[in-house]
């Protein structure tokens, strides 16, 4: 039997609009719990984000504390590696005196015989005094020596024998005077005298520019 609808062309029409909006409504409930989801993942990732970067911040200022409470011991530790330092650099451009005077009592001859003997180390050659202008003003004799001799060939010799001591260099005569001249007066032999001048050979290291410094 065939089936007739009796409704009219009106409420069909109605009918299939209420069915269209119906899907419309279940389709944005849908979206709009999906955006709701999505919302709130977002917003736990931003609160875990953020509690990280809190948890940071917080490790940040905790290190910082760490790093002002052992910064003296890091200043400490930096003065001490500079005095080592300058410590080893002072030990490295040290003027052997005790090796000096015992090469020099194996060069005099036996008939020279020194009545004085100055030392002293050059400015330029001292911690702290490297600067251009104190070089080109510094005394760089740094030993004379006086004393008494028969003749002037044993003044020469002692120079040349002086010229064996690694340490000196730039041997000069200032004077010498010989035994004639100084025995003429009383008519007796006596030795002359004569000056002699040295440098010291500049150090193959040079001199630490500051000196040692105690610490408080």
């Amino acid at each position: 039997m065939k089936r007739i609808n009796l409704l009219p062309k009106e409420a069909k029409a109605k009918a299939s609009r209420e069915r269209g909006l119906a899907y419309a409504l279940a389709l944005l409930v849908v979206l709009v719990l999906g955006l709701g989801a999505v919302y709130v993942q977002q917003s736990s990732a931003v609160g875990e984000s953020e509690q990280q970067l809190a948890d940071l911040q917080s490790q940040t200022a905790a290190l910082q504390q760490q790093i002002a409470v052992l910064m003296p011991y890091q200043e400490l530790q930096t003065q001490r590696t500079q005095m080592t330092e300058t410590a080893a650099q002072i030990y490295d451009t040290r003027v052997e005196w005790s090796n000096f005077l015992e090469q020099l009592s194996l060069v005099i001859p036996d008939n020279v015989c020194l009545t004085s003997l100055s030392c002293a180390v050059p400015t330029t050659m001292l911690p702290g005094s490297t600067t251009a202008s104190e070089a080109a003003t510094a005394d760089s004799t740094a030993i004379t020596f006086v004393g008494q001799a028969w003749t002037h060939d044993d003044v020469a010799e002692f120079m040349t024998r002086l010229g064996l001591i690694p340490q000196i260099q730039n041997i000069l005569l200032t004077n010498s005077a010989g035994p004639a001249a100084q025995g003429a007066e009383t008519g007796a032999a006596q030795p002359g005298t004569f000056t002699v001048t040295a440098e010291l050979r500049p150090f193959l290291t040079a001199p630490p520019t500051t000196v040692l410094q105690e610490v408080e």
